[in-house]
């Protein structure tokens, strides 16, 4: 199951904000590369440091580089610090881009809500919506100007009425401000497009579930905080394709536990977010934790991200 990379040049990289920085990644020949969708990701790794994934900003028609932009954490596990040394000429590994976070275009128009660099899936699908000559309206929080990476995003071709921000708000402020957008947006038959930390994310849940109904609302977690469950104990997983069978110890993941005895999992956030190790259940029922799979994926048991969650019963078979 690993991840294949494709050589990748660093043709542009550029201070964007307060610790994020924009970098564009071309193919070493300068040929155009496969067009993104709108949402979409792609999974890069620096030399042989972790996987990572970033969000593109692509307009449809651009294909000269995949643009992405990447905040500098500082608990970084190495990801973010590796990318934010990146120079023009340097070299990356990448995937082909992953549309994770697709935008349905058969329904009306388009509410996009971000909290910090998760404006970056969100700029994305503005482009394509520019491009298709679709309505959207995006709305950017942030707790300062410099903070945030495409500030200037209202003076984009495109762009002009339909970019708001919503910098330097007290926290306790952003509910209210969430609350007024979504009921503007009652009765326009719009579908809500969010993504950002995890404070945020439930607060726009709470503040467009009332309104637009859950249906209409579509989630991407880019960090997540801890979710914890009622089996924390050790539990033993069984590997159904290859008749193996490892204990997994209280506060240690399945993932790690796989991963020490020789098990190539892709990975990428190890917080339960990207999916990239979402792996099939042959047997047991999964105590999900994660903040990536549909409500409709977890009932049905079937499929889990093991980098977070766990098993109920004390048991699981998985199809590695």
């Amino acid at each position: 199951m690993t991840l294949a990379h494709l050589p990748m040049v660093v043709a542009a990289a550029r201070p964007e904000a307060a610790d994020i920085v924009a970098i564009d990644l071309a193919h070493p020949a300068g040929r155009p590369l496969p067009p993104a969708p709108a949402g979409a990701h792609i999974r890069v790794r620096v030399g042989e440091g972790p996987v990572r994934q970033y969000s593109l900003t692509n307009a449809p028609d651009d294909r000269d580089a995949y643009r992405i932009a990447v905040k500098l954490e500082p608990a970084s596990r190495g990801g973010s610090a590796a990318m934010h040394r990146l120079a023009p000429g340097d070299m990356v590994g990448a995937s082909l881009p992953v549309d994770g976070f697709p935008v349905d275009w058969t329904k009306g128009p388009l509410l996009l809500i971000a909290g910090g660099i998760g404006v970056t899936p969100l700029i994305g699908m503005a482009r394509h919506a520019v491009a298709r000559g679709h309505p959207f309206q995006l709305h950017h929080f942030a707790r300062s100007a410099c903070a945030a990476a495409f500030a200037g995003l209202a003076g984009e071709p495109g762009f002009a009425g339909r970019a708001t921000a919503h910098f330097g708000l007290d926290p306790d402020a952003v509910p209210g401000r969430l609350a007024a957008i979504f009921a503007a947006a009652r009765g326009a038959g719009v579908d809500a497009y969010v993504c950002g930390p995890t404070a945020f994310m439930d607060a726009a849940r709470a503040a467009g579930a009332p309104v637009l109904g859950a249906g209409a609302l579509h989630f991407e977690y880019f960090t997540a905080d801890a979710v914890t469950g009622d089996a924390d104990g050790d539990i033993r997983v069984r590997l159904g394709l290859s008749d193996r069978e490892f204990l997994v110890p209280a506060g240690r993941s399945i993932l790690a536990v796989l991963q020490e005895n020789g098990i190539d999992v892709d990975c990428s956030c190890l917080e339960g977010v990207c999916g990239m190790c979402a792996t099939e259940v042959l047997a047991g029922e999964p105590d999900h934790r994660d903040h990536f799979l549909s409500d409709q994926a977890r009932a049905a048991g079937d499929v889990m991200t093991i980098c977070v969650s766990r098993a109920r019963g004390g048991a699981l078979t998985l199809a590695l």
